[in-house]
């Protein structure tokens, strides 16, 4: 038999593996699974003393938190593979702990796995081991991500059975879980029956689901409830409640709680001056807006690619591209990237003030700086060249997209039978409705209304008639502008 080397012995001593597991995983470093089975090879074959439990813990944790699962089906033995760690575990004469389990519970519900989670909550009992609140809380996390809102609710309410008193946390995951859903009514009644006290977190939850159902009354209510208990609002109950007045078009009341805000000395982060300056662009007031840039900056907050896009869009939907090319240098300047969304904003300008010319050179630009243009960026140019009248250019783009690999929607194929109508080419429209049908689109009444239109101006009204009747059997009900044809 080989006898080990002086090197070998080094690292099957328990202590030299135990640490050299808790240096690599506290790193920081990503830890493959392949290093992590490595380690775990280790750890089972230390002997003098063996390692503790704690540090298998470590590992688990490391692996759960840093390695997502895959989705796709030829990476199915993801889940296998981590569970056979536990069971090597068991078998190694090291007994997994309460703290073990929970790690393990706790990633089968992070990744919508809860049955799994559930099945090592009842091994975990049969072994003898008691649940902690931290394990409970993961099961109803693992709930809420499975959106199954009702059970987690019901295991709430169980928990004092348990001989659990809910905390925060369990409350907290239950309240988000009835606002996703959007049972905010539920989420509040939960609010009221808390046998302990709520957060911040708890509060910005149901604000934010009312202030998204428009019910900005009751968000307000909640808003001042939430302060006369001496819980402070943070920044994300301000952009909550800011978002909710904009959407309404309250600006005067956004820009009265954007003063508290900065009066109980809260600093606005780029997500509430993006959602201000994105108001003011669509209202047309991009000047304002661009003097919330500079506010931004003076308080030290950061501009992003989003803050950029938003002003760009102002900017084009008023036409002053001068101020486009300036923002443009500034975002270079910030060394950031244009991204799909900046192009597309500026396509879409140039197109609206019909400077198709510019938008296809920005289009080409796009490309040559290696951004694929999408489904909507190729809508926009199709829709622009159809407006001049440039047909041929358009059969060109709507062929290029295809061989892009990108699959026309409705509205670029009724973009293109438009612009074939208009030019008096309602025969080459009326095949492009067949190819749209073959490839499973389904025209809607939009398309039906183009092709009609367009049969009715070259006074062919026997074909604009088929092209109706096509449209009831295939379920689609005329609107106002069918009988206005």
């Amino acid at each position: 038999m080989k006898k080990p080397t002086a090197s070998s012995s080094y690292f099957l001593r328990g202590g030299n593996v135990d640490r050299l597991v808790r240096e690599r995983c506290r790193s920081g470093k990503h830890l493959s699974m392949e290093d992590a089975l490595h380690l775990f090879g280790k750890l089972t074959a230390a002997k003098h003393p063996k390692p503790e439990v704690s540090t298998y813990n470590i590992l688990f944790t490391s692996i759960t938190r840093k390695n997502n699962p895959p989705t796709t089906s030829s990476s199915s033995n993801f889940f296998p593979t981590i569970f056979s760690l536990l069971d090597k575990l068991n078998r190694s004469g090291t007994s997994p702990d309460t703290v073990t389990y929970g790690i393990f519970i706790d990633f089968c519900g992070r990744y919508n796995n809860v049955d799994l989670a559930f099945a090592v909550f009842a091994c975990m009992l049969r072994r003898g081991w008691s649940p902690n609140i931290i394990i409970l809380n993961s099961l109803l996390r693992g709930l809420c991500v499975k959106k199954s809102y009702s059970a987690a609710a019901q295991l709430l309410d169980k928990m004092p059975q348990l001989g659990f008193v809910p905390n925060v946390v369990s409350y907290n995951t239950v309240i988000k879980g009835h606002c996703e859903s959007g049972n905010t009514d539920l989420a509040i009644d939960v609010l009221r029956k808390m046998d302990t006290e709520p957060d911040v977190f708890t509060y910005s939850t149901v604000i934010n689901a009312r202030c998204r159902q428009g019910n900005m009354s009751s968000a307000s209510e909640l808003f001042e409830e939430m302060v006369s208990m001496g819980i402070q609002p943070n920044v994300v109950t301000y952009n909550s409640t800011i978002r909710g007045h904009l959407v309404l078009g309250r600006w005067k009341e956004a820009s009265r709680i954007f003063k508290d805000m900065v009066d109980r000395g809260l600093a606005p982060d780029a997500v509430m001056f993006n959602t201000l300056m994105d108001y003011l662009c669509k209202q047309g007031k991009t000047v304002e807006a661009h003097k919330l840039l500079n506010l931004m900056v003076e308080r030290g907050e950061k501009p992003t690619k989003i803050t950029y896009t938003v002003l760009l869009h102002g900017y084009c939907l008023e036409g002053r591209f001068e101020k486009v090319d300036e923002l443009l240098s500034s975002m270079s300047r910030e060394g950031l990237r244009h991204d799909i969304c900046s192009y597309t904003v500026m396509i879409d300008g140039y197109c609206k003030s019909q400077k198709v010319d510019q938008a296809m050179d920005v289009f080409k630009k796009m490309r040559q700086e290696g951004v694929q243009p999408d489904t909507i960026t190729y809508s926009i140019l199709l829709d622009g060249l159809c407006k001049i009248g440039k047909v041929e250019e358009v059969e060109d783009l709507f062929r290029q997209m295809v061989t892009q690999g990108l699959s026309p929607d409705i509205i670029a194929y009724t973009t293109l039978i438009d612009g074939l109508c208009k030019e008096g080419m309602v025969g080459k429209g009326y095949k492009l409705l067949d190819v749209m049908i073959q490839r499973g689109l389904e025209p809607d009444v939009v398309t039906y209304n183009t092709l009609m239109d367009g049969y009715c101006l070259i006074q062919e009204t026997s074909k604009a008639f088929k092209v109706f009747d096509l449209m009831l059997s295939r379920g689609h009900k005329p609107s106002t502008v069918t009988y206005n044809i």
